[in-house]
């Protein structure tokens, strides 16, 4: 029997219930970023059987972890937005904006002064267009930087449109249909794209060809917050969700993300794959059981934006400076000297630059569950999942 769904009426900072980071999504982030590192680091097998397992995710189709990570992103950027709007009856995309910017940027910037000085890559070719975040556009020869301008472009569209929506009458089901219409947007422009010659990498890069994964979490997003009981139903349907997985991950390892198959219908199956991911880890009971196994993942998880942007600069340097590895050396040893350089510069990068500008955010622009709210804003009915999550802000 399903429990009546409740209402919560903030009233003070203090009434509101508030979590930390969340093990569940940072199991999911870590996940992603294993993929990607395994995707620009284990090109061809090493011939040590447990490094070739581990990494085989990672080879066979790491170019996912990014889909991954779009729909996580569209997912939680999704529920602060909702929630806000449901709370307070309106959105301020431009605090929206400006706490997504102190986000993103600082770790980005700093990279690009590093590449700036150190980098070998003449700055004309990436400095410009990434710190203008038209690099999926302009091109770039940082191209695993391609993903942050999608985001962005993403964020800043979810900011300035998003608020015209609120104010409408029945605006969840106008909103579901805009999403689901850009769901099916986006595979038809890649057809036509491939139809017509577009490139490969352009249609993986180019915002409006891939949008739709972002979309995707946002649509999650909103049947979760708008219609809980759908979406427990959606999340207890643990087979469905096993099969969508599986059938995914074989399709995504036999196809890839290239040809006409792979970069049209490809990604629309990456983000599917993501999704049942997602809501098999989002609060599911078997994580902290799991937690030998899921509390390294989530470490890694905490520190992938870090890790994602220093990366290839990371393993690069490294393999430099040990005599007898070079960069294009498949031996075991240098698969783990390069994961273990990107992850200790992402953490030193998060732990040096992102974690104290975040400080200063919250202190100049605290996340709405830390603000007073409106007098007497309206109850928000949130079903039994989500008791404990209301009050959650995006990391």
């Amino acid at each position: 029997m399903t429990a009546a769904p409740i209402a919560i009426r903030p009233t003070s900072t203090g009434d509101r219930p508030r979590e930390g980071r969340r093990l569940d999504l940072d199991v999911v982030r870590g996940l992603a970023i294993v993929l990607a590192l395994g995707w620009h680091f284990s090109g061809t097998p090493t011939g040590n059987r447990l490094v070739d397992a581990l990494t085989w995710p990672g080879r066979q189709f790491g170019w996912a972890g990014v889909d991954l990570f779009f729909v996580l992103s569209g997912f939680l950027l999704g529920r602060l937005v909702l929630t806000e709007q449901s709370r307070t009856g309106r959105f301020d995309g431009r605090r929206f904006t400006a706490r997504r910017l102190l986000k993103l940027w600082p770790v980005l910037y700093v990279f690009l002064a590093v590449q700036l000085v150190v980098g070998q890559e003449p700055w004309t070719t990436y400095l410009w267009q990434n710190a203008l975040h038209l690099q999926n556009y302009a091109g770039t020869s940082l191209t695993h930087l391609w993903s942050l301008a999608v985001e962005e472009h993403f964020y800043l569209a979810l900011a300035v449109l998003f608020p015209f929506f609120a104010r409408r009458k029945g605006s969840p089901r106008l909103l579901a249909a805009i999403l689901v219409a850009v769901l099916v947007a986006g595979l038809a422009l890649r057809i036509w794209g491939a139809a017509h010659g577009i490139s490969d990498t352009r249609l993986q890069w180019r915002t409006h060809f891939r949008v739709d994964s972002l979309a995707a979490g946002v649509l999650l997003a909103l049947v979760c917050v708008h219609w809980p009981e759908r979406f427990e139903a959606l999340r207890s349907r643990r087979w469905l969700l096993v099969a969508v997985f599986s059938a995914g991950v074989a399709h995504l390892a036999a196809v890839g993300k290239e040809g006409p198959v792979g970069s049209t219908v490809g990604f629309t199956v990456a983000y599917l794959t993501a999704a049942a991911l997602l809501l098999l880890v989002y609060r599911a009971r078997w994580v902290p059981r799991a937690r030998f196994v899921a509390a390294p993942v989530a470490m890694l998880g905490r520190y992938s934006y870090g890790i994602y942007i220093w990366h290839v600069f990371a393993a690069a340097v490294a393999v430099d400076l040990l005599p007898g590895v070079d960069a294009e050396s498949t031996t075991a040893a240098a698969q783990v000297v390069k994961y273990a350089a990107a992850v200790t510069l992402g953490i030193l990068a998060t732990v040096a630059v992102e974690k104290p500008v975040l400080r200063l955010r919250d202190r100049l622009l605290p996340a709405k569950d830390h603000a007073v709210p409106p007098a007497a804003p309206a109850p928000v009915p949130i079903g039994p999942a989500q008791r404990h999550d209301v009050a959650r802000a995006a990391a």
